[in-house]
């Protein structure tokens, strides 16, 4: 029996699955990690937390499983987005990571927007100049911090950095290289007419590598680390969400995954570069597949509400072991579609696509003296869901099909949310699960692309597939879809008329915090 280790590096933990060369899970485990939150729109990470993260979770799924280091066929890393890390010559980090969720280059970001030339880097790159994406942040570092850009030696994604700490190699997959506005989408390259547009050396950024090739071997000093033995083929990896897609079953022009986590958001399979600039863009880990995608922030606010008002359910979730998320999905369910007539604006650290604006928070319109607890936590759940919708319209506007809803994330796993969503957007929903009825998921993903990458499977779709045999469907509900038609066009309108009041406030929150340090 062959295995493969599959590492997600989430947004607020680090996840390895220990995976047998059938797809059954042999074992899995976890650890958080912070983010520090030094302003609003600020969001860092020590980079090498995750590394802390890794070696622990790798000595407790070989633990559990029993398996010994020597049958660990290949080794698959995937990460959240547009996360850099700038190193020394030694794959040292210089500096903390700027996660996807960090806004703060929002000078440097207008600064490009209003380049003569940046409609060109929006075509060849595909994606917009937004300051969530690294370009942004790069200048940002560039402009603070000169002597730490100076001294960089490479500026690694994610899991570009994981794979350096086990390899010694530095890489960047084609499903992460456009967080840099230099990175070709129409020839997979890097550009260097726009490197030097954008002033990017170019000698910074790592060799391309296609997300199942094998770039290089686990070293004697990083088997030693983590108790695994060297000469371990790892793969180049990719994006959390191209992956979650593969590992969920997307694998065919449009199907679609509906990603449900910190990060939620919508992948449409494609076969064409589509310059959609209100969306995201990159090349899905399956060669010859692209995904146009929308991404937005409001995953997270279930766990803000958790920690600051969630003290309730909580602690009945201490007191009868059950899933506190799922205490709070049950009361949300109490409350009829619509919430009462409360909205949410899931905006709570800025927002990303369609809207793209660093200055926008969350808001709840309609509170009253009637409003429940289960009327807020419905409208949490309804905006969120809502922000993924506004997404797959403008979607649909650019001609991309949306052929199959496949949920994946952990909210695939809550009955709540998949009809929910299969509510608002009028579809069917579909998990796509194993045979002992769990979800696929990023770790059986990336463990298959290693396979693959290493020869063991030979067809990387079909393997997928295979591994995924049961399907769980929700049908729409007519009824509740018509009362979100209905209030649809009342959460899309109530953005605009705000965004004189965000920008007031931010320029405010910036000044109070100015005055105080």
């Amino acid at each position: 029996m062959k295995y493969f280790l599959g590492i997600d590096v989430g947004t607020s933990s680090l996840k390895t699955g220990l995976w047998r060369e059938d797809g059954e899970l042999a074992a899995n485990a976890s650890r958080p990690y912070p983010t520090v939150r030094l302003a609003p729109s600020w969001a860092e990470q020590d980079p090498l937390d995750w590394w802390r993260a890794l070696t622990e979770t790798v000595a407790q799924v070989l633990n559990k499983s029993g398996v010994r280091p020597a049958e660990i066929a290949g080794i698959g890393v995937d990460s959240m987005g547009w996360t850099f890390v700038p190193v020394d010559k030694a794959g040292e980090p210089l500096y903390s990571a700027l996660t996807w969720q960090d806004r703060r280059a929002k000078e440097e970001a207008a600064a490009l927007r209003a380049h003569p030339q940046a409609d060109q880097l929006v075509h060849l790159n595909a994606n917009p100049l937004d300051e969530a994406y690294s370009t942004a942040k790069v200048q940002w570092l560039k402009q603070y911090h000169p002597d730490i850009y100076a001294g960089a030696d490479q500026l690694l994604i994610a899991s570009s950095f994981l794979v350096r700490k086990l390899t010694d190699v530095n890489t960047c997959d084609y499903t992460q290289a456009y967080a840099f506005h230099c990175f070709d989408e129409w020839n997979l390259r890097w550009d260097e007419a726009a490197a030097d547009l954008i002033g990017l050396d170019l000698a910074k950024l790592p060799p391309l590598y296609q997300s199942c090739a094998v770039v290089g071997e686990v070293t004697t000093r990083a088997a030693a680390e983590l108790g695994l033995i060297a000469g371990i083929p790892v793969i180049a990896g990719g994006l959390d969400a191209a992956v979650g897609a593969f590992g969920n079953g997307v694998t065919r022009v449009g199907q679609t995954a509906d990603q449900g986590g910190t990060a939620f958001g919508m992948s449409i399979a494609v076969d064409q570069v589509v310059v959609e600039p209100r969306l995201i863009f990159s090349p899905h880990v399956v060669p010859g597949l692209y995904l146009l995608q929308g991404g937005t922030v409001g995953g997270g606010t279930f766990e803000w509400f958790r920690a600051q008002l969630g003290q309730a359910e909580q602690l009945a979730a201490e007191i009868t072991s059950e899933n506190v998320f799922s205490i709070m999905t049950a009361e949300a369910e109490r409350a009829p579609a619509g919430a009462n007539g409360l909205i949410f604006l899931p905006y709570m650290s800025g927002e990303r696509s369609p809207i793209w604006d660093s200055d926008a928070r969350g808001v709840f319109i309609g509170l009253n003296f009637s409003t429940k607890r289960s009327d807020i936590i419905r409208a949490l759940m309804e905006g969120c869901a809502l922000a993924v919708y506004h997404n797959m319209q403008v979607a649909e506007e650019s001609g991309a099909p949306v052929l199959e809803w496949i949920g994946i994330g952990g909210g695939a796993n809550s009955p709540s949310w998949c009809q929910l969503k299969a509510d608002i957007t009028n579809r069917t929903f579909t998990v796509n699960r194993r045979a002992n009825g769990e979800a696929g998921d990023n770790s059986l993903g990336v463990a298959v692309m290693a396979g693959y990458g290493v020869g063991h499977y030979g067809n990387l779709a079909q393997t997928i597939e295979q591994f995924l045999p049961r399907r769980q469907v929700y049908q729409p509900n007519p009824k509740n879809h018509a009362v979100y038609q209905e209030l649809y066009p009342i959460y899309l309108n109530a953005y605009e008329p705000l965004k004189p009041t965000f920008t007031a406030l931010a320029a405010f929150t910036q000044k109070a915090k100015e005055q105080t340090s």
